[in-house]
């Protein structure tokens, strides 16, 4: 069997700016926002494989601060993965790129979430930690921790300060460290986890990589191609069949 595509991804927002009338607790409301500063922009994505590679990254363009061409060759990339994972990604990653891609016109991606998973929720679900920040996590398990930055250096990147391209290289460096110890993390933990959608590179329960079609099934409208373990006969996942015969993501 073909090993599954897994994709880690991680991206970096820019943050809003307000006028407002004091320091200290305060709601803001949106006209308060500055405007060109008044909604969230993507500054950068950075990803890898689950082949033990180096991570990559996309930007919006230091002087264009301009995402749309950043989401829609991340798309294409999405649609190459399996399965998607992120750290927090369901809340925050997921949510952030379908808003760019409504207000650059891009083709929606509703099926995506059907296809990712959370190292977050998974480490909520499973374990009780102290903190369950990247930061922390990667630490404690021996991975370094993450490259630090400050608040500044998310002002600098959007203001195009002297210091601006200084830290908007730190923070694609900050981005590769991130999604490499999501990587990482997931991987050291994985047998712990219930993944949302199971890592069927091998089986669930005796970790074979040997797999048979066993037949098909039907549910609703769809045909789906059955896999058991060849070693111990659990069984595996199954793949839908689509109309051209060919064979969709074993789930």
């Amino acid at each position: 069997m073909q090993k599954k595509k897994i994709l880690f991804y991680d991206i970096e927002t820019t943050p809003l700016q307000a006028w407002v009338w004091r320091c200290g607790k305060q709601v803001v409301r949106h006209p308060q926002l500055v405007a060109g500063r008044n909604i969230y922009d993507v500054i950068c994505i950075t990803y890898c494989w689950n082949d033990k590679k180096k991570a990559e990254s996309l930007d919006w363009g230091y002087t264009e601060q301009d995402s749309s061409q950043m989401i829609a060759q991340f798309d294409e990339i999405i649609k190459s993965a399996d399965v998607t994972i992120g750290k927090n990604s369901d809340s925050f990653d997921v949510k952030h790129i379908n808003t760019r891609r409504m207000l650059s016109g891009l083709p929606g991606m509703s099926d995506w979430a059907r296809y990712t998973d959370d190292l977050e929720k998974q480490m909520r679900k499973h374990f009780y930690l102290p903190s369950y920040s990247l930061d922390y996590f990667s630490e404690i398990l021996g991975f370094g921790g993450k490259i630090k930055m400050e608040f500044d250096d998310w002002i600098n990147i959007v203001e195009q300060t002297d210091a601006g391209l200084k830290s908007f290289n730190k923070m694609i460096k900050y981005g590769k460290k991130d999604v490499t110890d999501t990587r990482d993390l997931w991987n050291h933990c994985e047998q712990h986890f219930t993944p949302k959608i199971r890592n069927l590179d091998r089986c669930p329960q005796c970790k074979s990589l040997d797999f048979f079609k066993n037949g098909t099934r039907i549910s609703g409208m769809t045909t789906y191609q059955r896999y058991d373990c060849k070693k111990c006969g659990c069984y595996v996942g199954r793949a839908p069949i689509k109309s051209n015969g060919q064979l969709g993501t074993l789930r």
